[in-house]
């Protein structure tokens, strides 16, 4: 079954992702910057741990780490995998 509001979810947070790569942006991130060097990993770490370890604590008021938000975002994989 398709959750219509994780796709809408989805789609704005993708658009405002989207702003890093637009050069007229003010958060732009060239693709020339991630090729050097590690920054490719640290933008992947970033988007893909720090970011949204954060939104979880902003929206829980909880201080959680990143290993233990790693647990509740393999349990979230789990979940939403289809089965």
């Amino acid at each position: 079954m398709e959750n219509k509001k994780r796709n809408e979810y989805f789609t704005k947070l993708l658009s405002a992702v989207n702003e890093v790569f637009n050069e007229d942006s003010e958060n732009y991130i060239g693709i020339n910057d991630l090729t050097e060097g590690e920054n490719l990993t640290d933008f992947i770490h970033a988007i893909s741990n720090l970011v949204p370890c954060y939104v979880y604590n902003k929206l829980t008021k909880q201080d959680e780490k990143l290993l233990g938000f790693n647990h509740i975002s393999n349990t979230l994989i789990f979940q939403n995998t289809d089965k």
